[in-house]
């Protein structure tokens, strides 16, 4: 009984046979067209995509150029300021040195 359910099940896949070369390549060519089409724009999308690498890579080389530029620009800049308030202060000091000896002298001269 067994045996005999075996051979009814598979029967027709014995005799169904194979498919042939034309039917199996009438099948692919379509999946085919559109595997070629879409590896012609992914080649495409690596091309553009390397150029952006390479304009990133650029363009991160002139923001560090930049940025140290703007440091030294920085450095220049915080010593001159430093300069300037030093300077600053002894010109202060020098005018409340001038301003108590011209206190003292319109002090000397009011006692005259």
């Amino acid at each position: 009984m067994r045996f005999s359910f075996l051979v009814v099940c598979s029967l027709p896949f014995l005799v169904s046979g194979c498919a042939t070369k034309g039917y199996v390549n009438k099948q692919i060519a379509p999946v085919s067209c559109r595997v070629d089409v879409l590896e012609s724009k992914n080649a495409a999308l690596e091309q553009r995509v390397n150029s952006f690498e390479s304009r990133l890579a650029t363009l991160e080389s002139q923001v560090s150029q930049a940025q140290l530029a703007n440091k030294a620009m920085l450095d220049d800049a915080t010593a001159k300021a430093a300069d300037s308030a030093q300077r600053a202060e002894a010109a202060a000091t020098s005018a409340a040195q001038a301003a108590e000896r011209a206190e003292k002298m319109f002090e000397l001269g009011q006692k005259k």
